[in-house]
């Protein structure tokens, strides 16, 4: 248990890492105008592929719990601040949570498989939700980069949140 608590402190300051990448991200992509769709995909790949690295790594799932379950807080938050009852949370959320594990599944199976037809399915899978063949192209290089750098990191730097290429 003191292993874990130590660890949650580093896995704050990773999941505040992904905001802040996302955030930036988000407006280096050049997005037309402000969707809030478009930060949410941005963010939700981006926590999918740290997820990624965790589990390829053999990390606890713990951790990778523990992550999904700030996620999940913050979705809840969302809600509230956009106008939602506490009341039928669970009910608005469940959505959200349902279509990230379907993600979560989806893109896993991309990035296991990135070097073997893994980035073309990546391509189709962005283009159909963004529907922009120019953001669909800056996406696939963002996370390409991203794929690769994370390929080649050893776990004492993602735990420093050394997460993303270029930080």
């Amino acid at each position: 248990m003191l292993i874990f608590n130590k660890k949650k402190k580093n896995l704050n300051n990773i999941y505040n890492k992904i905001v802040e990448e996302s955030k930036v991200s988000y407006y280096l992509l050049n997005f037309e105008r402000i969707n809030t769709d478009h930060f949410r995909e941005v963010f939700q790949i981006n926590l999918i592929l740290i997820l990624w690295y965790m589990k390829t790594k053999n990390l606890s799932q713990r951790y990778l719990e523990y992550l999904i379950n700030i996620f999940i807080k913050d979705l809840e938050g969302m809600v509230i601040e956009l106008g939602g009852s506490e009341t039928s949370l669970r009910k608005k959320i469940r959505k959200f949570i349902e279509n990230f594990y379907g993600r979560l599944y989806a893109f896993s199976e991309i990035f296991d498989n990135f070097e073997n037809g893994g980035k073309k399915k990546l391509k189709d899978v962005i283009n159909k939700n963004l529907k922009s063949p120019q953001l669909t192209k800056l996406m696939v290089n963002y996370l390409s980069l991203n794929y690769n750098h994370l390929k080649k990191l050893d776990e004492k730097s993602f735990w420093r949140a050394n997460l993303f290429a270029g930080k």
